[in-house]
């Protein structure tokens, strides 16, 4: 079975959030829809986000609100035959992060961290 590596943004929201999941150990709340929801800190950058049309995700968590957006990269995911993105998160306490990963297309909330040929970010 081949996978289809031609994403809507609602298909990158949900990768996003198998991401906080499976990274960050946090156990999803309620999903946090309104810009004025997030915290003051990490707002600008979503905004941005969404202004460049990316896919982004807020969602409450027993530690906080944690907020993640990402650049999908297509030509890389084909390549590797998983999803490749660039993701930003942003979480109490910690801050702003970003990296490269990939996950398999069947394993939405296991990712790989790296850097590899995608390791500059857009």
């Amino acid at each position: 079975m081949v996978a289809n590596f031609d994403l809507s943004l609602s298909e990158l929201e949900r990768l996003l959030a198998g991401f906080l999941v499976g990274t960050q150990g946090v156990e999803l709340g309620e999903r946090l829809m309104d810009l004025d929801d997030l915290p003051a800190a990490c707002r600008e950058d979503v905004r941005r986000a969404t202004a460049s049309g990316r896919a982004w995700t807020a969602w409450s968590t027993q530690y906080g609100p944690i907020v993640a957006w990402g650049d999908y990269n297509i030509q890389g995911s084909k390549q590797l035959n998983g999803y490749l993105l660039f993701v930003e998160w942003w979480s109490v306490p910690g801050g702003h992060h970003s990296l490269w990963c990939y996950c398999d297309p069947k394993r939405p909330a296991e990712w790989t961290i790296g850097r590899g040929r995608h390791g500059v970010a857009p």
